[in-house]
C-alpha cells in the first residue's frame, strides 16, 4: 500500500480506505506501468489486469415497444447489492430489536449471559436476481425505457463485491453486519448476455433522432448510453451531452469528472454547437498549458502531446498512458486519430483487446474481509486456498497463518477463479 498509494491523497493517508477502490487502484496503477515499460510490446499478451476484466452487457428496451438498444462496457469488478429485507432470518432480527431496542448514548458493557443480537442472513441468489432484474423509469430519447444488465463475457478470474456499506437515514456512511453465505461453486452461465434477440428492433441511429439533429452536420456526436448515465443522476440532457463529446465519449466516470470541472460554465447546458463540439466555449476542446508543459517535459514533442490530450478528454494521466503505449511510432499513432482510429477511451490505447472469455462456472480461491463496525475504522484482511488441499490461509498485514475456520459468510470481496482457464 505504502508503494502504491504513495501518489494518491487518499490511498498515502493514515484514514480508513475502501478495499474495493484500493484494489481497482492498484490494478490500474499495474496496467500503466506496463504499459509504459513494454509500449506496443504489450498488446501481445495484455496487461494482468485483463485477467479481471470482462463485458457487461447493457440492454435498453422501450416499455410495450420491441425496440431495444444494446451497449457493453468493460469492467473488472462485479458489484452485488446487499439489503437488509433480502434477509431469510428478517423476522427474527426485527423482534430482536424489538425487545432490545439500540441506546444512543454510551452503551453499558456486556455481561456474560446478554442476548447476543443475531445477525441477518442473505442468501446470494437474492443479490443476483437483484443484479439481473430490470430497471425500469430510465429517460432515453424523450421516452421512458427499462434497463437491464447482463455479463457480456467471463472473465479468468471475477471479483464479486457485496455492497456491504450504504449512507443511513441520518446520511451518513455505515456497514450492513450481515451474513452471507458464498458457495465454494458459483455458476453464472445464466446471467450471460446473448445480445439481440429475434423479434427485437434495434433504435435507428438517424430515425429516431430530433429533427435539428438531422440537419448538424456530420461530427463527433454524443454517446445515448454515457447520456443516459449521467441524465439518471440528475444531469441535465446537454450538459450531459457535451461532457460526453468533450470527453471522447471514453465514458460515463470522465464524463462525469468533466461535468463536475465544468457545471460553472456558462454554456454548459445550452445545446451543443452544429456538429458536435465539445462544452465549455467550442467545438474544439482547449489544451491545458500545464499538462502541455509536463507531458513535453518528459521528452514527447508539442504535437504529439496536443494530439494525446484532446484523444483522451484533456487528462494528464490518460495522455501520458496513451504516449507512452503508443511511443515506438507517434506519428502513426497520431495519423490514426486523425483519420478517426482508436482514441484513448479506455486506460491507454488504440484499439482494446476484447475480454477472455470462457463457461462461467467458478471455484472460489479467496475473500477479503473487513473488520469493524463502520466504513471510517476497522482492519482488512484476506483469506486465500492454498496447497493440494485446499487449506485456508490468513494474511493479516506482516502475519501469515493457517485459518482453521475462515468466515466465509463475512467478506467484502470474494475472488473466484474460472473453472476453463489455464492454470
Amino acid at each position: 500500500r505504502a508503494l502504491i498509494g504513495r501518489n494518491h491523497p487518499e490511498f498515502s493517508s493514515g484514514r480508513q480506505q475502501d478495499a474495493a477502490e484500493f484494489l481497482q487502484y492498484f490494478l490500474e496503477q499495474l496496467s500503466r506501468a506496463e504499459r509504459t515499460a513494454l509500449g506496443s510490446r504489450l498488446e501481445a499478451g495484455g496487461p494482468f489486469a485483463s485477467f479481471f476484466e470482462f463485458a457487461m452487457e447493457e440492454r435498453l428496451a422501450e416499455a410495450g415497444g420491441q425496440r431495444v438498444k444494446y451497449s457493453s462496457t468493460r469492467q473488472n469488478m462485479l458489484g452485488l447489492s446487499i439489503k437488509i429485507e433480502d434477509a431469510e432470518n428478517l423476522a427474527e432480527v426485527a423482534a430482536f430489536r424489538t425487545a432490545h431496542p439500540e441506546q444512543p448514548e454510551a452503551k453499558k458493557p456486556k455481561t456474560e449471559g446478554d442476548a447476543e443480537e443475531p445477525k441477518p442472513i442473505i442468501p446470494l441468489k437474492t443479490s443476483l436476481q437483484r443484479f439481473a432484474a430490470s430497471e425500469d423509469g430510465i429517460h432515453f430519447r424523450g421516452m421512458t425505457v427499462s434497463k437491464t444488465s447482463r455479463m457480456g463475457t467471463m472473465p479468468r478470474y471475477l471479483l464479486v463485491q457485496l455492497q456491504r456499506y450504504y449512507v443511513d437515514e441520518k446520511w451518513c456512511p455505515n456497514k450492513l453486519d450481515c451474513k452471507v453465505p458464498m458457495p465454494d461453486k458459483l455458476s453464472l452461465e445464466h446471467f450471460r448476455g446473448k445480445g439481440v434477440q429475434p423479434g427485437e428492433k434495434e433504435f435507428g441511429e438517424e430515425a429516431e433522432a430530433p429533427a435539428a439533429a438531422k440537419e448538424e452536420p456530420a461530427g463527433l456526436q454524443a454517446d445515448e448510453m454515457v447520456v443516459v448515465q449521467l441524465v439518471s443522476m440528475d444531469i441535465a440532457e446537454n450538459a450531459a451531452k457535451r461532457a460526453a463529446v468533450a470527453t471522447q465519449n471514453s465514458g460515463a466516470e470522465a464524463a462525469i469528472a468533466w461535468y463536475f470541472e465544468h457545471s460553472g460554465d456558462p454554456d454548459v447546458n445550452d445545446p451543443l454547437p452544429s456538429g458536435g463540439g465539445g462544452g465549455g466555449g467550442g467545438a474544439e476542446p482547449d489544451v491545458d498549458p500545464e499538462a502541455l508543459m509536463m507531458l513535453s517535459s518528459m521528452g514527447f514533442s508539442e504535437p504529439h502531446v496536443k494530439a494525446a490530450l484532446k484523444a483522451c478528454g484533456g487528462s494528464t494521466e490518460r495522455a501520458a498512458d496513451w504516449l507512452f503505449s503508443h511511443a515506438d511510432d507517434l506519428d502513426g499513432a497520431v495519423a490514426a486519430l486523425g483519420r478517426g482510429g482508436g482514441g484513448g477511451g479506455a486506460a491507454g490505447g488504440g484499439t482494446e483487446t476484447p475480454c477472455e472469455d470462457g463457461v462461467g462456472e467458478y471455484s472460489l480461491v479467496g475473500f477479503i474481509s473487513h473488520i469493524g463496525r463502520n466504513t471510517s475504522s476497522g482492519h482488512y484482511v484476506c483469506h486465500m486456498k492454498r496447497g493440494e488441499d485446499g487449506g485456508w490461509v490468513i494474511f493479516n498485514d506482516q502475519k501469515v497463518a493457517k485459518s482453521e475456520s475462515p468466515p466465509l459468510e463475512l467478506g467484502y470481496i470474494y475472488l473466484y477463479r474460472r473453472d476453463d482457464a489455464p492454470r
